[in-house]
Parts: structure tokens; C-alpha cells; sequence
């Protein structure tokens, strides 16, 4: 008995020192702002001891006492960052770093957090899931989002306020970026994130983000700062700070009926282009005067105004403050329009940094490279790095051989590299089934971008009484009550706290369904187009509707129509591409929903013989992106009907203007060759002719962009022939460059490094060049012309590069 008094004792006087402390109101601050997910799949006890280790922090920390509450509320206090898996870092983060700081000033401190970030983690690309910061550290690696996360979860623990900040979409180039702002002593700066530079306020992003369109971050609670707010929610404000990146201008916008009266609540979405689509940057609604505003970088962007069943669009410029109206009425949108989107220009003056600071930085980068690095050797296979025990384990003790590796093959490639081992035993079979719909769509734990738990034995040993898809979707209505607006920010609900909540959101309530329907060994999925819950029966898949107003909860498959596009192939574009030349998207409640297909479709493997879609309006988005940012777009409206047939044709529009040479680049610079390790001209390499020269950089991410999307044309590079040089700035960033993650590049490559600086110094003088940005790509001959310079961030330079060759 003493155990248990002893217990019940240490409960209670842990209840008593929490009662009417700062910590129990730092907790109610934390449980009134909480997304739903947050409170029914993680433990009160959690957030009181994620509160102890701040108030822990924010006592030893020397800076600590001189954050203000308002910083320390909104930018220390959460644990949550973006859609992370919430996991114990904070504890682990402050054991680590803080001897390791503690003597350093606020703003040494961010750097040097940043430098041991860069220890830990590097850039890859991944899927949308974002890894929990434990979890980065396990993989040695993580995309923007995920490294982002992880650096405001370090400066967290140490008590320094930290936000995520996140373009959505770039406007002069495909993708987008996260990176870090971080406070000290009364003001915001930023930093990229694992990538250590010598000062605040610099990153290789400067001149992308000079050219943003809009940067924003998602403040946890109520917060009234000083920014411009762009909405708030029982939850989170989110606010704008593009001014801190580039020249800004504010544009209102008027909403206006028929007969000119202002329309109260319109919705106004403004949007960029970006991956062949119109992608909405901020959502604002109209006030009683019909007007609402946004401040945003100097470019263009497409307004789309919706009320009911009216929606209308327009282009609208940002280059000066101004008010522009937009009628909404009963008339149809435009069937075909032509768009000429042009992104802000380039504005930048990064701060100055000395050849010392840059030689230090450069020393520690190489230390920080050589201490990850000896990690990841430790990882015998690649495929699950940080994971391999548990993954070894499964394979060890499972009775079923067969269908334990064809788990690993579905589930997704992050599920590998942090997958519990618990989770892995749950979805052990005894029967040899490797049918594919049984693998992808029963035998695969994997529904969405949640976080996969030990649901399947669960969900059997609860719901083993019913027996059809529609018997679950009879019992999701009867049993489970759908909470809307308690979840803006679209975090995963694991469907096990789904069962014993009796609540949940639409996407809780989709994953839900798919993960007993699997659990009971019914195929099933969400739809990866289209977003519908369905299920697998008859050979073909069957439409769920979960209608809770209605009163039932129904299946059937909808009225279908099959969309052929018509496409006559030019010598620039023989196939165009899904995300990267055209999108198609549903008009559905008068909004645009992205039709999401593989990231591998094309034209003429998907389009050109025919898709399946639903009845109903749609709208075709194709656009052509120039060097210079500038898209020229085309969007067509059209409708599908059932059991039709429609052959829509479409055209990419074309930059009819001539190669110009727009510079120069003497051919007899001399590099050094990594094959022959001897100094080289770059004549003597390519032979006489044109040839592609690039200054490149180790573990950086525009540079790792970049030289993906040129191995994506490794054999249309290989069929033209001639040199593509890249050059590396010394011994030092060649010792760091890891070679092979970028086996796949073309046969012609050639790699060496730049004598010091001479070639890259050039180019900045010939081309005047005011950035010290990298990647530079040029397509020069050994006339010394150059036709084609780009320097910085940008998505498709493979693509960018042939366009220009093929009309050399």
C-alpha cells in the first residue's frame, strides 16, 4: 500500500504547486490556444513539463529575464512550430546547448545555436510530412520546412523567442522556403536555417526573398504585435513581414456588384504563380465598405473573388500603392485568357562581411560537415537511415518474410527513417498476399501525412462487428461528431484518440475511416487527385459521403467524363509537364481545388489518351517561365459533363525573341581539374563551341536544386555533347561537397575548382553582378559571348538551360 500513498501523495502536492502559479497560467495559455489535435493526442503532463523546462530555461539563460512576456508567450513558451510530431526536444536541445552558449552574447548565441544545428542536420528533400526535430537529428537531414522547425525548437529551449518564416510560393521561380527569424535585444533577425553564416540578416535566400511577393508566419495564440496582421483564428494570428525582405506596396481592393454597391464578406484570394498553377498566398474578406488589403512585395499577382455562387478574377500589379476594383456579378469568367505575370525585381544589400569572417565561417562549416558526416557513416543502409535497428529488428523476428519487406516498399521513404518499431509488429500478416491494391490500400498503415501509430490490432479488437464499407460509414455517422473550425492549421488527428474522443475534423474523420477500414482488411484510401474518401469493391473504386447534414452517410460513384488534351509538340516542348507547364483544377463553391496528380505526369503519359474526372467546371492553368521570372500564362474554363468525352486543346505560349549575347567570359580562365588534378584553361576542356559553365557550392541548397534539375536531363544534355563545367571555390568547399548525391548528372560534366576566385571574379566584373549568390549558371563559347547568365535560386534550371541551347 505505501507505493500507492506514496504516489497519491507526490500527485497531489505536484497538483497543489501548480495550482494558482505562473505555471498554471502559462498552461491555460497554452490549452486556450491549442488546436484540437494537440489536446486529445498529446498528455496534459507533457505540456506541464515542456513549461518547467522554459521557466527553466528563461531563469539560467543570462538573456532570459530581458525577453519581454509578449515574446516569451508567443515565441518561447509553444512547443509546436509548424505540422510537426510534438516530441521532447525542448529537454534534449537544452542539456545540449547550453554550457555552449550561456557566455555568449543574445546574438553570437543565435549564430552559434545555428552552427550546432548545422552539426546536426543538412538539406535534403522530402515529402509534405514534417519530421518531428528529434527525428531530423536520427536522419542527419531534413527539407527547409523540417530544418526551419528544428532551429526555432533549439533557440526555444534556450530561451530565445524564435518563428518559423515561410514564403508560400516564390514569385520569380517554381517552390518555396522556409527559413528562421530570431529576437534578441529588441529586434528580429533571420538566418537560414542549418546554414551557418558569419552574421545575422544574410543567407544564400537574400535575393530570392528580395524579390518575394509575401513572407508570413503563424504566431501561436492571440498576439498583438507590431506586424501587419493578415488573419487571426481562435488560435494562431497570422502575420506579414515581407517588409523586412523587400520594397512593398499596398493594394486595396474594392468588391462591387452588378450595380456598384460594395459586396460585404467577399472572399479574396491573392495568388501567385507558381508550379503551373495560381497558388493563394492570403485569404482576406471584404469589410462592409466591400474593401479589404494586402501589403506585398512589387509584382504581379491574380486576384479571385468569390460569394456564393459568383466569382470573378483579375490581375493586379503591386508596384505602387493603389485601389482597384472588382465587379462581382452574375456573369461567367472569362473561357480563355492570356496572363503576363511579371515577379518584383531583384532589391538587395546584404550586410558586409570581412575575408576573415568568411574564412572562419568556412573552417567551422568544414568541422560541422566532418562531425555529421562521420555519423551518417555509421548508417550501414542509406534507405533507412537513423531507423536501421529497428528496421533490422523487424526483419529479424517477423514469421513472415514475404510481406515484411513488401511493407517497407509502401509505406513512404520518411517512414523508414522514423517508423517505431511498434508500429511495424502492428502490421505484420500472416498470409503471403502481394496484390498491389492489398499491399497500397490494406496492408499499408500509411493514409495521409499523419503520424503513424499502432492502430490495426486496435481497431480489430474494437470493431471487429462490422463487416462492409458501408457498415463503417453507418457507424462514422452515428458515433463520431464532426468539429469544424477548431483546426485551421490542418494538423493529423491520430485516428486511436478519433475512437475514443467521439470527435474530429473532415480530414480526421477521412484517415479515420481509412485506418479501421484497413484495420478490418477493407481496401481504401483518400483519393491522391482528388482528395475523396473512398473504398476498393468490384474492381474499381467506390465515392464515400460522410454527409453529416443530411443525415446519411452514402456511397456511390459520381457522374464521370473523360478530358483529352490536344497538344501539338514544339521543338522547346515535346511534353509538357504536370506542375512545371500546366494544372488543372476544379472550380468547386466557386474556388480553385488543384487537381494533386503524381509529380511524374506529363502530357503525353496521362493527358494526351484521356483522364477520368468528375462532372463538373474546371479550369486548365499552362504557363511558360522566362529567365528572367516573367511567366507567360494562359488559363481556360471549361465543363465536363457526364459520360462525355471533351478533346480541349492547348498551346504553350512562346518567347519569340532571339538569343542575344549578353556578355562576356574569356575562354582561357584557368581551373583546376579534379580528373587530372592540373590547372586547365576552360578552352583546352569544352573544345571550341558553346559550352555550360557553373560556380557551385557543398551542402547548399539552391546548388542542390539546381543540380537535381540538371540530372532530370541527363540524357538530353548527353545528346547535345558539349562540356558542362562546375566549379567549386577551393579545396575547402571541395572537400565538402558530397559527390555521391549527385551520381546521376550527365556523362559531360566536368568538375574542378576555381583558382582563386579568378573565374567567378570575372563573371561578377564582366556580367557586373552586384550579388555574391550562388549557384551561377552561364552558357557561353569559346568566343568569350555569353548568352545566358543566371545566379541564385531557382527550380528548373535544367530545363532553362536546353531551351536556351536549342536555339543556339
Amino acid at each position: 500500500m505505501l507505493p500507492k500513498l506514496l504516489l497519491s501523495l507526490l500527485m497531489f502536492m505536484a497538483t497543489e504547486a501548480w495550482a494558482g502559479s505562473d505555471k498554471e497560467a502559462y498552461l491555460d495559455f497554452l490549452y486556450q490556444y491549442m488546436p484540437m489535435p494537440d489536446k486529445t493526442d498529446y498528455p496534459r503532463d507533457f505540456y506541464q513539463k515542456n513549461i518547467e523546462l522554459s521557466l527553466k530555461a528563461r531563469a539560467e539563460m543570462p538573456w532570459g529575464q530581458r525577453v519581454p512576456e509578449r515574446e516569451f508567450r508567443h515565441f518561447v513558451l509553444p512547443v509546436r512550430v509548424n505540422n510537426e510530431t510534438l516530441d521532447n526536444a525542448r529537454e534534449v536541445f537544452f542539456s545540449e546547448l547550453k554550457d555552449r552558449v550561456k557566455d555568449l552574447s543574445m546574438k553570437d548565441a543565435i549564430l552559434e545555436v545555428n552552427h550546432w544545428c548545422h552539426e546536426k542536420v543538412t538539406y535534403r528533400p522530402s515529402d509534405a510530412r514534417t519530421s518531428s526535430p528529434l527525428a531530423s537529428i536520427k536522419t542527419a537531414y531534413g527539407r527547409c520546412g523540417e530544418e526551419s522547425t528544428f532551429l526555432v525548437a533549439a533557440l526555444r529551449s534556450v530561451s530565445i523567442p524564435a518563428r518559423q518564416v515561410y514564403t508560400p510560393r516564390w514569385a520569380h521561380t517554381d517552390d518555396n522556403h522556409a527559413w528562421v527569424e530570431a529576437w534578441a535585444d529588441g529586434n528580429w533577425y533571420f538566418l537560414g536555417a542549418c546554414e551557418p553564416e558569419p552574421v545575422l540578416n544574410l543567407g544564400w535566400f537574400n535575393e530570392s526573398a528580395s524579390r518575394g511577393m509575401l513572407m508570413h508566419t503563424k504566431v501561436f495564440g492571440d498576439y498583438q504585435g507590431p506586424e501587419e496582421v493578415m488573419s487571426r483564428t481562435p488560435f494562431f494570428t497570422e502575420i506579414n513581414v515581407i517588409d523586412h525582405y523587400a520594397p512593398t506596396s499596398k493594394l486595396q481592393v474594392k468588391v462591387v456588384d452588378g450595380k456598384g454597391f460594395p459586396v460585404n464578406d467577399a472572399t479574396v484570394e491573392f495568388k501567385v504563380y507558381n508550379y503551373a498553377e495560381f497558388y493563394t498566398v492570403a485569404t482576406r474578406q471584404t469589410d462592409s465598405r466591400g474593401i479589404t488589403s494586402l501589403t506585398a512585395g512589387r509584382g504581379d499577382m491574380l486576384l479571385w473573388v468569390s460569394k456564393g455562387s459568383r466569382c470573378a478574377c483579375k490581375k493586379v500589379s503591386f508596384k505602387k500603392n493603389a485601389l482597384v476594383v472588382v465587379t462581382l456579378d452574375d456573369k461567367k469568367l472569362e473561357k480563355s485568357m492570356d496572363w503576363d505575370i511579371v515577379p518584383p525585381p531583384v532589391s538587395v544589400a546584404p550586410p558586409a562581411v570581412t575575408a576573415q569572417m568568411r574564412a572562419e565561417n568556412n573552417r567551422r562549416l568544414a568541422e560541422e560537415d566532418a562531425i555529421r558526416q562521420a555519423y551518417e557513416a555509421t548508417m550501414p543502409v542509406e534507405e533507412w537511415r537513423g531507423n536501421h535497428a529497428v528496421i533490422q529488428q523487424f526483419l529479424d523476428e517477423t514469421r513472415n518474410e514475404v510481406m515484411a519487406k513488401r511493407l517497407l516498399t509502401v509505406i513512404s521513404k520518411k517512414d523508414l527513417r522514423d517508423i517505431p518499431l511498434e508500429v511495424l509488429r502492428d502490421n505484420e500478416v500472416e498470409e503471403v498476399n502481394t496484390s498491389d491494391v492489398y499491399c497500397r490500400y490494406v496492408l499499408n498503415p500509411r493514409v495521409e501525412n499523419e503520424w503513424l501509430t499502432p492502430y490495426k490490432h486496435f481497431f480489430r479488437d474494437r470493431m471487429s462487428g462490422i463487416h462492409s464499407p458501408s457498415e463503417l460509414a453507418e457507424w462514422c455517422k452515428a458515433n463520431i461528431r464532426l468539429v469544424e473550425g477548431r483546426n485551421p492549421q490542418q494538423l493529423r488527428m491520430q485516428p486511436m484518440s478519433v475512437y475514443e474522443n467521439r470527435f474530429t475534423d473532415e480530414l480526421g474523420l477521412k484517415i479515420f475511416f481509412v485506418s479501421v477500414a484497413r484495420s478490418l482488411g477493407m481496401p481504401s484510401r483518400i483519393n491522391e487527385v482528388n482528395g475523396k474518401l473512398q473504398y476498393y469493391e468490384h474492381e474499381r473504386w467506390v465515392d464515400v459521403n460522410l454527409d453529416a447534414e443530411s443525415g446519411t452517410a452514402t456511397a456511390g460513384k459520381a457522374g464521370k467524363a473523360v478530358l483529352k488534351l490536344d497538344y501539338k509538340p514544339v521543338e522547346y516542348y515535346d511534353n509538357p509537364k504536370y506542375y512545371i507547364h500546366f494544372t488543372l483544377s476544379k472550380i468547386e463553391n466557386s474556388r480553385l481545388q488543384l487537381l494533386t496528380y503524381p509529380e511524374e505526369a506529363t502530357w503525353k503519359s496521362d493527358f494526351e489518351k484521356g483522364i477520368e474526372l468528375d462532372e463538373g467546371t474546371y479550369m486548365l492553368t499552362v504557363g511558360t517561365r522566362m529567365a528572367s521570372g516573367k511567366v507567360l500564362a494562359h488559363t481556360q474554363i471549361f465543363e465536363m459533363k457526364e459520360g462525355e468525352t471533351l478533346r480541349l486543346p492547348f498551346t504553350m505560349r512562346e518567347d519569340r525573341e532571339n538569343v542575344q549575347v549578353i556578355g562576356s567570359l574569356n575562354a582561357e580562365n584557368l581551373y583546376h581539374d579534379q580528373a587530372t588534378d592540373t590547372d586547365k584553361s576552360l578552352l583546352s576542356t569544352t573544345g571550341r563551341g558553346y559550352y555550360v559553365i557553373g560556380i557551385v557550392a557543398p551542402n547548399h541548397e539552391p546548388t542542390n536544386h539546381t543540380l537535381r534539375d540538371i540530372s532530370l536531363y541527363k540524357e538530353d544534355f548527353e545528346k547535345w555533347g558539349r562540356k558542362i563545367v562546375l566549379l567549386l571555390n577551393g579545396n575547402d568547399d571541395n572537400g565538402r561537397f558530397n559527390y555521391k548525391e549527385f551520381s546521376q548528372l550527365p556523362s559531360t560534366v566536368v568538375w574542378g575548382t576555381d583558382l582563386d576566385g579568378s573565374v567567378m571574379n570575372e563573371i561578377r566584373e564582366q556580367m557586373k553582378l552586384t550579388s555574391s549568390s550562388l549557384p551561377v549558371f552561364l552558357i557561353c563559347d569559346t568566343f568569350n559571348r555569353v548568352v545566358y547568365i543566371h545566379q541564385g535560386y531557382t527550380i528548373g534550371m535544367g530545363e532553362q538551360l536546353l531551351k536556351v541551347i536549342r536555339k543556339l
